[in-house]
């Protein structure tokens, strides 16, 4: 399967126009996040950026278990940088469930394990693995 864009957002000299907020289970019911500014035109490209930008440990690891999930919000915004408005806890199964509080921002985006794990092999089948 290809992709739409003539230049990977990895590739692009461009400023950053999307956050990402990486949430990975800390192995004690509770759980840690992890943000970053990244490069795309839509949610799938920002995401395509945090996993294959070099150094990228969810680009590098085909399988990373402690993983929760990733949110993907247009626009930088340092409230977010700082204390992303999300709602992170288990449901009754033990599953992790993710919320956004902030109901004034409607383009975020919330990227399971599964969707996570698909576009990396999409990419690596295109691009091979994150440098």
């Amino acid at each position: 399967m290809t992709f739409a864009w003539k230049i990977p957002p990895w590739e692009r000299f461009e400023d950053c126009t999307y956050l990402t907020v990486t949430l990975t289970d800390q192995g004690d019911g509770n759980f840690r996040f992890r943000t970053e500014s990244v490069r795309g035109n839509d949610a799938i490209e920002a995401l395509a950026d945090l996993l294959m930008t070099p150094g990228s440990l969810l680009g590098l690891r085909p399988n990373y278990p402690a993983l929760i999930g990733v949110v993907v919000r247009r626009g930088i915004d340092s409230q977010w940088l700082a204390e992303p408005p999300l709602q992170v806890g288990k449901d009754q199964r033990g599953r992790w469930q993710v919320a956004v509080d902030d109901a004034t921002n409607q383009d975020v985006t919330v990227f399971s394990p599964t969707e996570i794990t698909g576009l990396v092999s999409r990419l690596r089948a295109q691009y091979g693995a994150a440098g």
